[in-house]
């Protein structure tokens, strides 16, 4: 406790009546915790209507049906570009066969017109005849290398043909795809988003919850501060308690500071004679007597 130190006796006794009060007598107010909400952060999330639903499944539908569409064109092409090379390869094997035909043709001719010439039937029919074979059988292997090849190159304009339409049927295809996947999507999408209000209403809630908690927690704790402070200010404060508080500091203070104005043996006379001194000063006293006797030489 602040005060002056005091110059006369009266002013002694009256700091002392003071700090008799203020530490012995008067109870501390008591004050509560302060009862700071706890406000959490909430999540805000607001469902979708339908026909934003709606509109949302037609754009993720266009995305993953374009780069299904960009897919398969893909795919077209390089099928088309497969098939344009097994018909090169067709045409280019059709060649290399007529061309062997061609050449087993000159040396079966050959081989047979020198034999001939050797036998001196060069001329005959009978020469003519079995050239006239030869070339027949060299046509026929060369028309049927041709219709065979035909055939397979056929097959495979045929499958190119196919593939170009659907090429050009891609966006009609995937158009009524689009439009028979909406329904499914948005079906899909509502439910992940209530799924997603779900969830962020159950956490809400669990905030709500920890909030509530914790006013309950203030509450318990101002409670027993509260029984704590009747328990103590029931009675008398105890010597520990007293010191602890600066008790009997600021009473050797308020003593000393008057008495140690004075001659030493005029203050010990006059301690001595102010028994009521005893009542502030209480074990100290009998100290603060023998200091003022050994100061007055006594």
């Amino acid at each position: 406790m602040e005060f002056q130190l005091p110059t006369t006796k009266q002013e002694m006794f009256t700091i002392l009546e003071d700090l008799y009060y203020e530490y012995r007598v008067k109870k501390p107010i008591f004050e509560e915790l302060e009862l700071k909400e706890l406000d959490l952060p909430r999540l805000n999330y607001v469902m979708p209507t339908n026909a934003e639903i709606e509109e949302r499944a037609k754009v993720i539908l266009l995305g993953e049906q374009q780069r299904e569409k960009d897919k398969k064109r893909a795919e077209y092409i390089l099928l088309i570009e497969s098939l344009n090379k097994k018909i090169e390869l067709a045409t280019a094997s059709q060649n290399e066969l007529i061309e062997k035909i061609e050449q087993d043709y000159e040396k079966s001719k050959v081989t047979l017109l020198h034999q001939a010439e050797k036998n001196g039937l060069i001329n005959s029919a009978v020469c003519v005849d079995k050239i006239a074979f030869l070339e027949n059988e060299k046509n026929q292997k060369i028309n049927q290398v041709r219709s065979e090849k035909a055939q397979e190159i056929d097959g495979y304009t045929a499958e190119i043909s196919v593939t170009n339409t659907a090429i050009e049927n891609l966006d009609s295809d995937f158009l009524q795809l689009h439009n028979m996947d909406v329904q499914g999507k948005a079906d899909d999408l509502t439910f992940k988003c209530q799924a997603i209000d779900r969830e962020v209403f159950k956490y809400n809630n669990s905030l709500e919850e920890k909030e509530q908690r914790y006013r309950n927690t203030l509450i318990q704790a101002n409670a027993n501060i509260r029984l704590k402070y009747m328990e103590i200010n029931s009675g008398e404060l105890t010597k520990e308690q007293l010191i602890d508080s600066g008790y009997y500091n600021d009473v050797l203070r308020c003593v000393t500071g008057y008495y140690d104005t004075l001659d030493v043996e005029i203050a010990y006379q006059d301690f001595c004679s102010e028994e009521k001194l005893m009542i502030y000063l209480e074990d100290y006293y009998s100290n603060m007597l023998y200091l003022y006797k050994v100061r007055a030489g006594l």
